[in-house]
């Protein structure tokens, strides 16, 4: 296709090529036949010209149809991270609300099982005495650096 339009473009530049140097010298009928293959190929030219800019026109198109496509794909992409996002805070929450709720029933079976024990009545002070015994006296003993 393309070698079809070559040849024919070839074809009437040197038709018009071989006609230019006689027209000074031709007879009405080859003046006529003259600015005919002269107009024939000014046509030929300007449609040739305008195909091009319409291919070029129909090109951007696509390039910028193929743009908006992979746009409306990130698009999509993004959306889709973002529900994901938004799906693993919601499961953080989640996570978050069954550890608190671990924990308070932690501490309810702590102080339960303090109950009892007999330890919840008395206080902190005497638990540990009562586990470890009198407080015993500690010397002290001065090195020269002051008191302890």
């Amino acid at each position: 296709m393309i070698w079809k339009r070559a040849i024919a473009g070839a074809t009437m530049a040197a038709m018009l090529a071989a006609a230019a140097p006689s027209a000074a010298l031709a007879d009405g009928a080859a003046s006529t036949r003259n600015i005919l293959l002269g107009a024939g190929l000014a046509t030929y030219l300007i449609i040739q010209h305008n195909r091009k800019v319409h291919e070029r026109y129909a090109e951007d198109a696509r390039r910028q149809a193929a743009l908006q496509s992979e746009n409306s794909n990130m698009q999509a992409a993004y959306s889709s991270e973002r529900t994901a996002y938004n799906n693993a805070l919601a499961e953080i929450v989640d996570l978050k609300r069954e550890v608190a709720y671990q924990h308070s029933v932690i501490v309810q079976q702590r102080g339960q099982t303090a109950m009892q024990s007999g330890f919840g009545t008395q206080p902190r002070t005497r638990v540990a005495a009562a586990a470890y015994g009198p407080p015993k006296q500690v010397s002290m003993v001065s090195y020269g650096w002051g008191q302890i």
